[in-house]
């Protein structure tokens, strides 16, 4: 199995979305395997920052649980800043210029819980 296959089952299992969404990814670009981890993000708190290295960087993200949207901002790779809302449980694949952040809608009372995987891209 490929580590990108290996990186999707391995959330597929971990954490069960109720919405899977798709993008056009090359996984031809994915590198090494870099880190992983779970968290969860509240309302009102600053935005989480995963990747802050202006580095190619491909995230598996999993938004495991969560009573109010989720906000990811990241740096496409032309270099343009992005951003996305992900309303409930749901699965997606970033490819950023290093910068992915996570922001939890609403007040104290809101969260979000998630998951992510993250590769190095390899350079072109």
């Amino acid at each position: 199995m490929s580590v990108a296959g290996a990186a999707v089952a391995v959330l597929a299992t971990t954490f069960s979305p109720a919405h899977v969404r798709a993008q056009v990814i090359d996984f031809s670009q994915m590198g090494a395997f870099e880190s992983m981890g779970t968290g969860t993000q509240h309302g009102g708190a600053p935005p989480k920052t995963i990747v802050d290295d202006r580095e190619g960087h491909m995230v598996f993200f999993t938004v495991v649980e969560a009573n109010t949207d989720a906000k990811v901002y990241w740096t496409a790779l032309d270099g343009q800043p992005s951003s996305t809302s992900i309303p409930g449980p749901s699965m997606q694949v970033f490819q950023t210029a290093g910068e992915f952040r996570l922001e939890a809608l609403g007040g104290e009372d809101r969260s979000v819980r998630y998951g992510y995987m993250l590769f190095h891209l390899r350079k072109p």
